[in-house]
Parts: C-alpha cells; structure tokens; sequence
C-alpha cells in the first residue's frame, strides 16, 4: 500500500516528451536561421567585394563590346556602363545553350560556375555579362 501523501502515479513522461520535442524543435530553427543568416551575410559581402573590384574593367570591356555593335533604332545616345549600370554577380551565364546533362561539353563550366559580373541598363534594355575569369565581355538586348 502506499502512503497517502505520494501520488497516486510517476511523472507523466508524455509531458516531458513534448517540452524535449519543442525544445530540439526550437534550437533546430535556431541553427537554421543563423546559417541562413551567416550565408547572406557572406554573399552580399562577396558580390559587394567582386563589385568593386571589377566594376571598372567590367564596364571598359561592355563599352568596346558596345562600339562593335549596332544601335538600336529607338536608341537615342549611348550607354555610360561605369555610372548608369546596375552591377550584380551571377554564377553561369544562361544566355549560353548547354543544358545541365550535357557534363562533357566544352562550355558547361562557362553555362554553369564560371562568375559574372552583369552589369544591366534599363533605359536601353541593354544587359551586359561580363566573364570575370577570361575577362570578356557580351552584350545582349533584353
């Protein structure tokens, strides 16, 4: 028999188990946002670092790949890419026709790792991409 004073059963482990779930639950969201968190951090570092850094050649290489080209009738004078271009960095250049499968052919890295620096001006809808590893640049009317 037992004493009045204890209870009449243990703990109730399906209490616990539910607090230990949310709790695992809560520090896995936690680890998540800061990876998320850390990862951002390094992009926007890194493309603001590619930026800088290749802004200037990016744009001279757009401005003689620009002189070769024809102008666009409805194009009233031409582009400054060093001040009117809006920079970003991209990993591949989609304008390049290699389909992910294609593993062997010769232009699979430039289609899918190789890092360019595009440089976009929507006045002229004109978008340039320029390949920061051969330094070349190709422009292409959007």
């Amino acid at each position: 028999m037992r004493p009045a004073s204890l209870p009449a059963r243990g703990p109730d482990l399906r209490e616990y188990e539910i607090v230990m779930r949310a709790l695992i639950l809560a520090l896995a969201l936690l680890a998540a946002g800061k990876i998320w968190f850390q990862d951002s951090i390094y992009r926007a570092g890194t493309e603001e670092a590619l930026v800088a850094a290749y802004r200037a050649l990016a744009a001279d290489a757009c401005a003689k790949s620009a002189s070769v080209m024809p102008p666009a009738p409805n194009q009233d004078k031409a582009v400054d890419w060093s001040s009117e271009a809006e920079p970003h960095v991209a990993v591949g250049n989609p304008a390049i026709p290699v389909r992910v499968w294609q593993l062997e052919h010769e232009q699979w890295n430039a289609r899918f790792r190789q890092p360019y620096l595009i440089l976009s001006v929507e006045r002229a809808k004109l978008s340039c991409a320029y390949d920061l590893l051969s330094q070349t640049a190709e422009i292409t009317r959007s």
